[in-house]
């Protein structure tokens, strides 16, 4: 599998003091966004799809939790609109809309900002699609952001739906748990498909298959590496989060939080482990590699000193002394068995050197 990143492009982003929107251009302003709105008590349940600011705004105030989901990012009114309704600081607005961000946890007074990354896989294109979460908690209300429209929550939404759901009782704190629980599980079922693809990797790269390139390891490295690019701050986000003395995290819902980061561990000492495993194969390829060439220059390096001495033979009588001048120059040329007992000789001398390197276990 490989890792696609959506391409996007801010407008007038240079320069501009913090906390400045930025209107995002590029394949982010394709997705013309949406709000999907439920909120819920403990007896009672709404939710809206396509909602607006303003039917979001009567809501607010009446409902134990009410759950704002924003599918896209490009409409800077709209995360604008928000965030005057949720008194959402100027620096996390501009965060949200920033996709590029590295993921991280901010604390604005008894509000919780979590800003992370996830993957959605297409299985036909075998392709991970890397996109930006923004989670903004307050007492009574949670602003969940995405960059496309996949229905990415449709089980937690499922949960709130139901009226005997632990959702329905607790408060925002836990829903913002549920959001990123969801997304770790996200996290550890991709693991498993790229575990998966690696253990067939390396069951090719130990079958000498000739087909196999090193470009199959490397991708699978770029992949991982991607992965653990925000998968390493999720688990400081998660550790965060089961430590932090904060009211939206009460008391009984700190296992689930702790539970929380160790998914979060698990998922970064798994992608650490697959890194390793990958690169323990790329040095074992070019180790095969290197085993292969010496083999041919061994091969080619025993031919080449099994015909030295024929050459040399071959070399010497080849140099043509006119006997008649002198009964020293090559009489041998004149034998009548000359030249079958030069070439039994140079055959012989050949077999001989060959039992030789045998017996040397040089062959």
């Amino acid at each position: 599998m490989k890792v696609v990143w959506r391409k996007k492009v801010f407008d007038q982003g240079h320069g501009l003091p913090p906390g400045q929107l930025v209107r995002v251009a590029g394949d982010l302003a394709a997705t013309k966004p949406s709000i999907h709105l439920l909120a819920y008590s403990e007896d009672d349940f709404m939710e809206l799809e396509n909602a607006t600011l303003d039917q979001v705004r009567e809501q607010m105030g009446k409902w134990k939790v009410v759950w704002i989901h924003v599918c896209g990012v490009s409409d800077e009114a709209l995360i604008r609109g928000l965030g005057e309704m949720l008194s959402i600081h100027a620096l996390a607005q501009e965060e949200i809309l920033n996709t590029s961000m590295r993921p991280k946890f901010e604390e604005y007074g008894r509000d919780l900002f979590v800003l992370t990354k996830t993957a959605t896989v297409n299985r036909q294109a075998r392709e991970i699609m890397i996109e930006q979460m923004a989670f903004y908690a307050t007492e009574h209300a949670l602003l969940s952001v995405q960059e496309s429209e996949t229905s990415f929550f449709q089980p937690v939404m499922a949960r709130v739906r139901e009226p005997s759901a632990r959702l329905r009782v607790r408060g925002s704190g836990y829903l913002l748990f549920a959001l990123m629980d969801m997304k770790a599980d996200n996290i550890l079922s991709i693991l498993d498909m790229i575990e998966t693809d690696i253990v067939e990797v390396e069951e090719d790269l130990l079958s000498e298959d000739e087909d196999f390139t090193i470009d199959t390891i490397y991708q699978h490295k770029r992949t991982v590496l991607a992965i653990m690019r925000f998968v390493m701050p999720m688990r400081d986000n998660a550790h965060r989060l089961e430590i932090i003395d904060h009211p939206l995290v009460h008391d009984e819902d700190r296992y689930f939080f702790r539970d929380l980061a160790d998914n979060a561990r698990r998922a970064a000492d798994r992608l650490e482990h697959a890194r390793l495993i990958l690169q323990n194969m790329q040095e074992y390829y070019h180790l095969m590699e290197e085993h292969r060439n010496n083999h041919v220059m061994k091969v080619l390096t025993i031919i080449a000193t099994l015909f030295l001495p024929l050459t040399f033979i071959a070399g010497v009588y080849g140099m043509n002394f006119d006997h008649e001048i002198s009964p020293w120059n090559m009489p041998e040329l004149y034998s009548y068995y000359g030249y079958p007992l030069c070439m039994l000789f140079m055959a012989g001398f050949f077999v001989a050197m060959l039992w030789w390197f045998r017996r040397m276990k040089w062959l």
